[in-house]
């Protein structure tokens, strides 16, 4: 089990070689998919599968949660009128992603949580690094934001930000480590910085304000932590208000709200089988202009484009994850960890598409994997 191990750990590192695009026998895949792969036909051999009963049984909405959620992404695609695209979103971003957190929740044990999030960290790293060269290279995109080798600055921000709260969480590690974890820290948020996305600081902030509010609640110290929750609040509106009254914020509320108005439109008229993955961009012919490949918000992409079957089994997926077992009414540190990123996730998500990419995919199924885990070891 030990090689089932470390390639979980090879993959998440290598999160970001989804973009090394290839075919085999005339079917586009990528480097990422084909480790997935890999991955799974080794854990197929050595039996694996055998623990899966074992990690889900006692996980009955998690599991609803999953079926409804493939049964309507199922169903949109098949539905989808451009079946190639929606079948290749269906594949990646939701078998594959499935097929890696069945492997993860069947291999990892507790002790093993510190590797998965190392992995995140060397990784976001690793990008980063990538990154700040394009930064000194001055190369930005259109709008003078750094991207680095993402198509856009806004996937970048998406990817590292879960890693900042991360290192974020673990400022009380060891002298010694804790220096090198706020290096890496300083690597990550000069590099966040210049992707200038708004999106991140909403989520970051509010991510940080939930794990020290949870914290503080536990602590029994309640009006610290509503006081802490109103200041937050107040900080959001007024950078809020400052980025719409700025001319490229109001362009950029004002391109939104049309995306969102478009998107409520396309699942009123598709409210069962949805529009099918992927085709958001091409469905509504009088708005090209943007060019929106996905509704800037990750409630309406779910409702959209999985219906509202699939839509109501991501909403149950959210509820098993923050809903407290009976026996466990308190969340430890790692289970309090997953929230937060869980929060950066949905507050980013109101104003972009936080799980419809590769890499955001997979990120989004190892945290649920990772509290599988911890919910079964607890």
């Amino acid at each position: 089990m030990k090689i089932l191990k470390w390639g979980i750990y090879l993959i998440i590192f290598c999160l970001p070689l989804y973009l090394i695009r290839l075919k085999v026998l005339g079917i586009p895949t990528t480097v990422l998919e084909l480790m997935i792969y890999g991955l799974f036909a080794l854990w197929l051999v050595n039996k694996g599968y055998k623990d899966i009963w074992t990690a889900l049984k006692h996980e009955g909405l998690l599991v609803w949660g999953i079926v409804f959620l493939m049964v309507g992404v199922s169903m949109a695609t098949i539905f989808s009128w451009d079946l190639r695209v929606s079948a290749g979103i269906w594949k990646s971003w939701f078998i594959d992603a499935l097929i890696f957190f069945f492997v993860v929740v069947s291999i990892i044990k507790k002790d093993d949580i510190k590797n998965i999030f190392r992995a995140l960290i060397y990784s976001g790293l690793a990008v980063s690094i990538i990154s700040l060269v394009y930064l000194i290279q001055g190369n930005f995109n259109y709008q003078g934001r750094l991207q680095g080798i993402y198509n856009s600055p806004n996937f970048l921000a998406m990817y590292l930000a879960p890693i900042l709260i991360i290192l974020v969480a673990n400022i009380y590690s060891r002298i010694n480590i804790r220096l090198i974890l706020f290096l890496v820290f300083l690597i990550l948020a000069v590099t966040l910085f210049f992707t200038k996305s708004f999106g991140v600081l909403l989520g970051i902030l509010a991510a940080l304000v939930f794990g020290l509010a949870i914290h503080l609640y536990q602590k029994k110290k309640i009006k610290l932590a509503l006081g802490i929750i109103f200041l937050a609040f107040a900080i959001i509106f007024i950078f809020g208000l400052v980025k719409i009254e700025s001319l490229e914020g109001l362009k950029s509320f004002d391109a939104r709200f049309v995306i969102w108005q478009t998107a409520w439109e396309s699942f009123e008229d598709n409210p069962i089988t949805g529009i099918g993955p992927g085709t958001f961009e091409d469905y509504f012919p009088p708005y090209p202009k943007w060019g929106v490949p996905q509704p800037h918000n990750v409630f309406l992409a779910f409702l959209l484009q999985t219906g509202i079957v699939g839509f109501v089994g991501f909403i149950l997926i959210l509820i098993w994850f923050f809903r407290p077992r009976a026996d466990q009414p308190r969340a430890g540190r790692w289970q309090l960890l997953l929230m937060m990123i869980m929060i950066y996730i949905l507050a980013h998500g109101l104003v972009d598409t936080t799980y419809w990419k590769n890499d955001l995919s997979l990120v989004f199924w190892v945290i649920i994997g990772v509290m599988v885990i911890i919910k079964k070891e607890s």
